[in-house]
């Protein structure tokens, strides 16, 4: 059975088709979008959206506005997205933009009441041999998480309310303290909490009256290379609060740069959930002048 061949202008037809709807879309008359909402836009653009109402916020402190251009993005978790996207310009260096973020979720978490109300103390795994029972919070993100160790018959100290800052409608230049003393380790704490980032190294530094500490500079390093990072630019977690994250299997030594003994070997701790499963656990360390 002979078979019959496809004319040539049925091909010549559909290549020529094709070609002119190539070019009338893509050059006589391509789709323009206009008035099109900031949720379809790429994650890097939302990014830099997010970062201009956080300068618009920090100019003006209108957080009425904040709060609506924010919900045009429809985040999930508006608080969230700011905080994470101000540690990610805090690991590139910018702490301009870092503050003014941070300061954002701030001032919506102090005027959110079920976010308030969210920061009740929830208990832990902790690791501490060799250590006086003590009481201590450790606020991450939006949650509170209490630590308690306690050993029988020893009493344990009441937990002192933690004052929620809020911020200024105008960002003003924070003095950075002058250092009257070095500081000393307080506590050092393996934390294994599936709410915390996994690795997750936080540092809190205060004076002798354990007032929390902006602005003091926190050096760690690692495999021949140091990262330098500073307390107070995520004031929604506390003045005197800074954190790092570090790499699994990984070992590391922190210091503070006006002056302190280093810490050396601190490394991620292994960690099970309830299930067996295997996770990174975080550090804290305290340094408080003495």
């Amino acid at each position: 059975m002979k078979m019959e061949r496809i004319p040539w202008q049925l091909i010549a037809g559909l290549i020529l088709g094709l070609g002119l709807g190539l070019l009338i879309s893509w050059k006589i008359a391509p789709a323009e979008y206009t008035d099109t909402p900031p949720s379809i836009l790429r994650s890097d653009f939302k990014d830099s959206y997010r970062a201009l109402i956080a300068s618009a916020y920090a100019a003006t402190g209108d957080l009425e506005r904040a709060e609506t251009r924010l919900a045009s993005l429809q985040d999930d978790n508006p608080v969230e997205a700011l905080t994470v996207q101000a540690q990610r310009e805090l690991a590139k260096g910018d702490l301009e933009n870092s503050e003014t973020l941070a300061g954002l979720a701030a001032a919506l978490q102090a005027s959110d009441p079920a976010a308030l109300a969210a920061l009740t103390a929830t208990p832990i795994t902790t690791r501490t041999p060799n250590v006086t029972p003590t009481v201590t919070l450790i606020i991450a993100g939006a949650e509170a998480t209490e630590v308690i160790q306690q050993t029988p018959d020893i009493p344990i100290n009441t937990p002192t309310e933690i004052p929620f800052n809020t911020p200024t409608p105008a960002p003003t230049s924070t003095p950075i303290p002058t250092v009257s003393a070095p500081f000393v380790l307080m506590t050092q704490d393996e934390i294994c909490t599936e709410s915390l980032s996994e690795g997750l190294l936080m540092v809190i530094v205060s004076d002798a009256a354990q007032r929390p500490i902006p602005g003091v500079e926190v050096i760690v390093e690692w495999s021949g290379h140091e990262e330098h990072f500073f307390t107070g630019l995520k004031p929604e977690l506390g003045k005197g609060y800074a954190d790092f994250a570090m790499q699994p299997n990984q070992s590391y030594a922190v210091r503070i740069a006006t002056g302190s003994t280093a810490v050396a070997n601190l490394s991620a701790p292994p960690c099970q959930d309830a299930d067996g499963n295997h996770y990174w656990g975080s550090l804290r360390l305290s340094f408080q002048q003495p």
